[in-house]
């Protein structure tokens, strides 16, 4: 069971610096101008605002001695001009920030996506990666991902530009505090800092509270309580897949999900846990920031005050120091309480960033492959021995075999006794845990992997076909020759479909996901394609792992047949469940728990009476008879 997101733990100021280090650093190699463009923006938003500040006490200033509006509408006309430029100024770079924010955004979720496209397959499969991700799920539950330590740092950059600005307007006012006033106004600061450092701490932990009532990520007991997990079943998550509700329709499951999800909203216990503690937190933790609002205006209102006793500070100086001590007390707690959270927000980040930096595992070879027109490639199985990730079975062990060059392969066996395995350990997809797979003699570890698996054009039974034109799904490129792709598709079986497709033929979209028009296949369809894509590809060594198991066993033995005289001098392993599919090949290799246990053709397996091969085809042959 996955442990509790660790964002309430306790870090050091060292760690959290170093956290905001690397988000930072994230950002600026995602785009390097964007920070100097937001702290030009900060420093023209406060100039702006402390510019408007003193225009108006300037103003009120003359206003309080008298004066002549001719003498002055000069001037005023020439700051507002020059505030009007500024702040178009800052709009357009406000603009520009966020179109950068949204790329800088997009860059990120790429990173991600082209990390995982990228790292090896076994750690994709790993324990270990699916704990990274579901913690990266559970942090980043806790806000709006890349854009919080946008907002979160412009907060802090906007605070600390405010204080300064408010620290070097506000110096003149000293100037007017006489004898005991200075020593008064320091206890009020004093007794004003004491206060907000109280009311900052208990800010803090009702905001924490708050953010663990509303994001908490529940454990798998409490889950059973909640009401939002059934429902990704039938939606398919954030995105709605029609696929995914035909079993609730079919046998009516919509009252059982409505039990566990509509029900448990009417519950006092749910309602309790999302709705009145967490609005309890809110009204705590906006009171306490009014409370703290309230207090620094009064403090520099009284502070102002003092200076102000003698009558020597005009009414509109009174207003811009008082506007600056507010600013100064404020958002120096602002800028502390943006420090809290955008250490808490970078924290958000730290299992994307490990994802980053996670290293492949498997050794990198850099022998380039031998090319040859001849395919003459030996493979051989020698002693290999292998378990998957977090099992402690074996899934293959101490397995030896050698496939000849133009051999037509079949294995054969019962569900889980490692013909899969077989096939992903030869195209190194794992790495063996014990003994090696040579091909032509040398350990397919030396060879660079990008060049290794242009040897092989697969079938898996898990296939992907994307939401693409038909022939960018066979040529797996935008690029592509259309007249080999139609070729491909008659080879495999689909040419009657492909003939009712109209005039776009080939350039259709298969579903809906971007277009009306985009066309839903069948299973067998699906597999068709998968298996063009195969052909298409032109490697000398072609895999089929049970890929027609969605068609009737006539067609299967066709497709199987046909596709033996298209492999031609090729290399061909076929997986398959129905052995009378696989009675043409040269050799067939039975498997056990894990084991080779037999290996012939299908005469000299099928004379073994007490053999496995002849326990699993006189197993099917009954069917087929009562069938008759």
């Amino acid at each position: 069971m996955l442990e509790e997101s660790k964002l309430l733990d306790k870090l050091s100021f060292r760690q959290n610096l170093d956290n905001i280090r690397r988000v930072m650093k994230l950002i600026v190699s995602l785009d390097g101008s964007y920070i100097p463009l937001q702290m030009m923006l900060v420093l023209l938003s406060v100039g702006l605002g402390y510019g408007g500040m003193l225009l108006s006490a300037y103003v009120l200033n003359q206003i309080a001695i008298d004066f002549q509006f001719s003498q002055i509408y000069g001037r005023i006309i020439f700051f507002v001009i020059l505030l009007c430029l500024g702040w178009s100024v800052q709009n357009i770079l406000s603009r520009r920030i966020n179109i950068r924010s949204e790329m800088i955004a997009d860059k990120y979720q790429a990173l991600q996506q082209e990390k995982l496209m990228n790292l090896d397959f076994s750690l994709i499969d790993s324990p270990r990666l699916k704990e990274m991700q579901e913690r990266i799920r559970m942090d980043s539950n806790w806000g709006a991902g890349i854009f919080s330590v946008f907002w979160q740092m412009t907060n802090v950059l906007n605070g600390l530009a405010e204080v300064i600005g408010a620290i070097v307007i506000g110096v003149p006012m000293f100037s007017y505090f006489h004898g005991k006033d200075i020593s008064r106004a320091s206890v009020v600061l004093i007794l004003l800092g004491f206060c907000l450092c109280i009311c900052y701490s208990v800010n803090y932990k009702i905001n924490m509270k708050s953010c663990y009532f509303m994001f908490h990520i529940p454990t798998r007991e409490e889950k059973k309580s909640l009401w939002n997990y059934v429902w990704d079943f039938a939606n398919g998550s954030w995105h709605y897949r029609y696929g995914n509700g035909k079993d609730v329709r079919i046998y009516g499951g919509y009252e059982v999900m409505k039990h566990w999800s509509y029900d448990k909203l009417q519950t006092k216990e749910w309602k309790d846990y999302t709705t009145k503690r967490p609005a309890l937190c809110d009204v705590g933790e906006r009171s306490i920031r009014t409370v703290m609002y309230v207090l620094s205006l009064i403090g520099a209102y009284g502070i102002v005050a003092m200076a102000a006793l003698n009558g020597s500070m005009p009414i509109g100086s009174m207003i811009l120091y008082a506007g600056c001590l507010t600013n100064i007390l404020h958002k120096t707690v602002e800028v502390v309480i943006g420090c809290s959270d955008v250490s808490m927000t970078a924290r958000k980040q730290i299992g994307i960033l490990e994802l980053l930096e996670l290293s492949d595992e498997m050794y990198k070879g850099s022998l380039p492959m031998e090319k040859r027109s001849d395919h003459e490639y030996h493979i051989a199985f020698r002693n290999v021995s292998f378990k998957y990730p977090g099992s402690k079975e074996y899934a293959l062990k101490n397995f030896s075999l050698e496939l000849r060059v133009g051999e037509r392969l079949a294995i054969v066996g019962r569900n889980g006794s490692g013909k899969t395995t077989m096939i992903k350990l030869l195209c190194r997809l794992y790495d063996p845990e014990e003994g090696e797979i040579l091909v032509n003699g040398v350990d397919i570890k030396k060879f660079r992997h990008d060049e290794y698996s242009k040897l092989f054009s697969v079938v898996f039974q898990d296939y992907v076909l994307f939401a693409l034109m038909l022939a960018e799904n066979i040529a797996v490129d935008k690029e592509y020759d259309s007249e080999k792709v139609r070729r491909c598709l008659l080879d495999a079986g689909f040419g009657e479909r492909l003939a009712k497709m109209g005039e776009k033929g080939i350039e259709s979209f298969l579903y809906k996901d971007y277009t009306d028009d985009g066309i839903e296949i069948s299973g067998g369809e699906a597999q068709k394609l998968a298996i063009a894509r195969a052909i298409y590809k032109e490697a000398p060594f072609v895999l089929l792992d049970e890929p027609t198991a969605a068609l009737d066993p006539i067609a299967e033995a066709e497709i199987y047949h046909k596709f033996d005289k298209i492999a031609g001098e090729k290399t061909a392993i076929y997986i398959s469940h129905r052995l009378s599919s696989c009675r043409f090949c040269d050799k067939i290799a039975v498997f056990d728990h894990g084991e080779l246990v037999q290996a012939g053709n299908h005469e000299e397996l099928l004379a073994d009476e007490g053999g496995v091969y002849a326990g699993l085809w006189n197993a099917q042959a009954k069917y087929y008879e009562a069938e008759g």
